[in-house]
């Protein structure tokens, strides 16, 4: 697969994960009170991802990892604007959202390297 659209898988993948695990559709009281757990899932599934778009990427295996954090993002900030135009006051520190979501995200990489590992461990052995 090229990278191109490994990159627009990993984006929806993200953009899934996202939406599957943190939004849920539940409003933005109720989200604010999600327990750890569903941060450490977010996590996880974009361990997961990493590691499922970077298997065999070759060099851009890290920048195809990163889609899957912009499809988050882009999940999150369509979220914002809802929420804003129900009540403005809500996501008042919305830079500071993109912190936490960005540091949760992070395993993203943890699986592309476990894929890069696994590429350089395979090409070794063959």
């Amino acid at each position: 697969m090229s990278p191109v659209p490994r990159k627009v898988v990993a984006t929806l993948l993200g953009a899934i994960a996202y939406t599957a695990t943190l939004w849920r559709f539940l409003s933005y009281t109720e989200r604010n009170r999600l327990p750890i757990t569903t941060y450490q899932t977010f996590a996880l599934a974009l361990f997961a991802i990493g590691f499922a778009v970077a298997l065999g990427a070759g060099k851009s295996r890290y920048r195809t990892a990163a889609c899957a954090i912009l499809g988050a993002f882009l999940v999150h900030a369509t979220v914002i604007a809802l929420d804003w135009r129900l009540d403005p006051t809500d996501h008042n520190l919305f830079p500071f959202e993109f912190l936490i979501l960005a540091f949760a995200a992070t395993p993203v990489f943890l699986g592309a390297a476990l894929a890069h590992f696994g590429d350089s461990a395979r090409k070794r052995l063959q």
